[in-house]
């Protein structure tokens, strides 16, 4: 079963998590409007610092009254977007460097 299933439905599986990362990180505003629970304010200035999720920090920006939120909003959002093209990129990339053709 290990040799047969595992191997062809690898490429299936692995482009199933990485859009469904990708996926989870855009569905994040839906959550802001519910109400964010756990949510952690501010940039972490070390890696072992809580953070929020991305777009909880452009809601924020975006609603804040001063001018250079704005810039920090759109470098945010840029981001953003970048980091789910590359994700669903790698996840076609994947897909077809493991795909079995018969």
């Amino acid at each position: 079963m290990f040799s047969h299933v595992l191997p062809l439905a690898m490429p299936g599986v692995m482009t199933g998590a990485i859009i469904s990362m990708a996926h989870a990180l855009g569905e994040t505003a839906p959550l802001l409007l519910i109400g964010m629970v756990s949510f952690v304010p501010g940039v972490p200035h070390a890696i072992d610092q809580p953070v929020g999720a991305l777009p909880s920090l452009i809601y924020i920006w975006e609603n804040a009254s001063e001018r250079a939120f704005h810039e920090r909003t759109a470098a945010a959002i840029m981001v953003l977007l970048a980091f789910m093209i590359v994700m669903n990129a790698a996840a076609i990339i994947l897909r077809r460097r493991f795909e079995r053709r018969w």
